[in-house]
């Protein structure tokens, strides 16, 4: 049980040090062109939304990408909520 907490830490660290990635790099971009591109930005909220989502789903931290499919553990409603939101926002961005 505590490998599987550190692992679960170590994740939840990595993934909020990308979505400090993101945001950085969005605010980099504002600060260059002095522009507030809404596709940009609506590109960036897809991506922070798409992080979160697998945030809000700590078990699936611990278990290795390739088993998300045969394993027991799910999606919490929330992270689908999520996923779909990031879904519609990537989209609307690459448009």
């Amino acid at each position: 049980m505590d490998t599987e907490t550190a692992k679960i830490n170590r994740s939840v660290k990595l993934i909020k040090g990308f979505m400090l990635l993101v945001i950085a790099m969005f605010l980099l971009q504002y600060y260059q062109t002095g522009v507030l591109d809404f596709g940009a930005f609506a590109g960036s909220v897809g991506v922070l939304s798409l992080l979160r989502g697998i945030l809000l789903s700590p078990s699936l931290l611990v278990t290795p990408f390739k088993y998300w499919k045969v394993s027991t553990a799910t999606f919490s409603k929330s992270s689908c909520f999520y996923f779909l939101l990031a879904f519609v926002l990537i989209l609307v961005s690459a448009l």
